[in-house]
């Protein structure tokens, strides 16, 4: 009794600092891993059994592989497509949040929602109105995604290793997608009928930044006799001996990337941005004369095919010594296909599928050994290995069977649809406060001594901890996700629950009947 009182407290203390968010998550996972090993719990050759654990390889291999599917720059291809393709902003709305649930369950759901972020801010910096109303929605259409297939999400892997542990089978590669696409396709529906109204309207910064950046941006027209007529941008740039930056170059009323080798004609118009003094001498240079269009900047500022961002290069960045070449849109994918079809076909376990493709990337030149570390998301890895032994102390302590002991009880007062209804909304509530792959490891034992005290099959309470793990619609802080836009969004903390309480409720409604088909009690 008192082991159990002991592994209870550790886990509540580490839920309670994950809410808090003063520690990172894996630093908290891994004090409550030391708690563990200090009041000897568990025996020290299992204290770090989960860095053991294939999950692991898994997880590494399949944010190795996303990020490759990323770099061949596929989906930013699609994006681009769409955007010049379809003009009507309802239209781009439905495609952008389709698309990006489809882009977003083969390959990682934050870099998916990284790629289609740029193309959305851009349109709202075209149209002078804010994102808010589309980004929220993007958001939850990227965590859609992940839930139909095995690869696409954290939870999904770790249920998986779960269920190998209990019944001697893995779920497989399209196990989920039953039960995804349903969930997926009446939520997308959902947020496509009630985001005008449920999703606040904020003022966005992205516009802010905009106009504050066009208050510095300056028009100059080249006379035609200016020795730098038939010269090319880098000509002039070299000559001038200012700081000035070129940001583009208007001619014919379009605007034109300001391109090293642009011959400039008499007549262009150089956006630039520079300080007084620098101005003047570029003007001096130049002969030329500052535009009477004052509306040029904010006219020109951001084009279809061009914006302007601002981006600081981290001391780790692997753009460090490379050239911009090196890091050219990549066209080899087959190794990544290799590696999708070799698990779906069960050929290869999904670990070793994904660390083969891993490897295969690497010695192929497809991506360096930097861009592979870089890659792989290390607090996650650390919260997983650290955080699965605490699985296990409350599987060996009995913690997990006390918990499900309560759910089998209330389960005398309902049927087992409620019962799968109920782990599947405890796990969608807690994921909103702490990280998702914490809360599959938390109920998944749970989830596995409810199906023995009912005597029932653990494949749809393990499918209900899956989907609730990983579906946070309520606040910013459940899913990297939700947190990526909220500043470009203006988002308030407490706005995302007016989309996100009826996405979840009919998550519940829908995600129970296709699990109780795909997966029945009794088999």
């Amino acid at each position: 009794m008192t082991s159990q009182i002991e592994v209870l407290a550790i886990l509540l203390a580490a839920i309670a600092l994950f809410i808090l968010d003063r520690w990172r998550y894996d630093f908290t996972a891994m004090f409550a891993l030391l708690a563990l090993a200090l009041l000897r719990i568990l025996p020290q050759r299992e204290l770090f059994s989960g860095f053991g654990n294939p999950a692991m390889i898994t997880v590494a291999g399949v944010m190795i592989v996303s990020r490759e599917l990323w770099n061949v720059g596929l989906v930013d291809a699609i994006a681009t497509w769409l955007l010049r393709h379809v003009q009507a902003r309802g239209g781009q709305f439905l495609a952008l949040t389709g698309l990006l649930l489809l882009t977003s369950t083969p390959i990682s759901d934050v870099g998916a929602l990284a790629v289609f972020l740029p193309v959305v801010l851009q349109i709202g910096r075209r149209n002078e109105q804010s994102t808010s109303k589309w980004l929220m929605p993007m958001a939850f259409s990227a965590l859609l995604g992940g839930i139909i297939m095995l690869i696409g999400t954290v939870p999904n892997i770790l249920i998986s290793n779960f269920r190998a542990h209990a019944v001697g089978h893995p779920f497989g590669m399209f196990a989920f997608t039953p039960v995804g696409v349903v969930i997926a396709g009446g939520d997308l529906v959902l947020i496509w009928l009630a985001a005008r109204w449920l999703v606040p309207q904020r003022k966005s910064p992205t516009s802010a930044v905009a106009q504050e950046l066009a208050e510095y941006v300056t028009e100059v027209e080249l006379n035609a006799e200016s020795k730098f007529i038939g010269s090319s941008l880098a000509e002039l740039i070299e000559e001038v001996n200012c700081d000035v930056s070129v940001l583009g170059v208007i001619r014919d009323e379009k605007r034109r990337d300001p391109g090293r080798y642009l011959r400039l004609k008499a007549g262009d118009i150089l956006l630039v941005e520079a300080e007084p003094e620098d101005l003047k001498v570029l003007l001096d240079a130049v002969k030329g004369t500052l535009s009477e269009d004052r509306d040029l900047a904010k006219k020109f500022l951001v084009s279809d095919e061009i914006a302007i961002e601002e981006a600081v290069l981290g001391p780790d960045s692997p753009l460090i010594g490379q050239s911009v070449g090196r890091f050219a849109l990549r066209r080899r994918v087959g190794v990544n296909m290799l590696a999708v079809l070799a698990a779906a076909s069960g050929w290869l376990s999904v670990d070793v599928a994904y660390l083969a493709a891993a490897g295969l990337m690497l010695m192929l030149g497809h991506i360096s050994l930097r861009e592979i570390y870089a890659s792989i998301e290390w607090p996650i890895v650390i919260l997983l290995g650290a955080f699965m032994p605490i699985g296990l102390a409350m599987q060996k302590m009995g913690v997990a069977a006390e918990v499900a002991h309560a759910f089998v009880a209330l389960s005398h007062y309902m049927p087992a649809a409620g019962m799968i209804a109920l782990l599947m909304g405890s796990c969608m509530l807690l994921s909103n406060f702490i990280n998702n792959a914490a809360t599959a490891v938390i109920f998944a034992p749970v989830a596995l001594g409810i199906a023995h005290g009912m005597g029932i099959s653990a494949d749809p309470l393990l499918m209900a901890v899956a989907v609730g793990s990983f579906l946070p619609f309520l606040t910013p802080v459940g899913h990297q996700c939700t947190a990526l836009v909220m500043t470009p969004g203006g988002y308030r903390f407490t706005d995302y629950a007016w989309l996100g309480a009826p996405v979840s409720v009919l998550t519940l409604l829908i995600g129970t009947p296709p699990i109780l088909m795909a997966w029945p009690l009794h088999p």
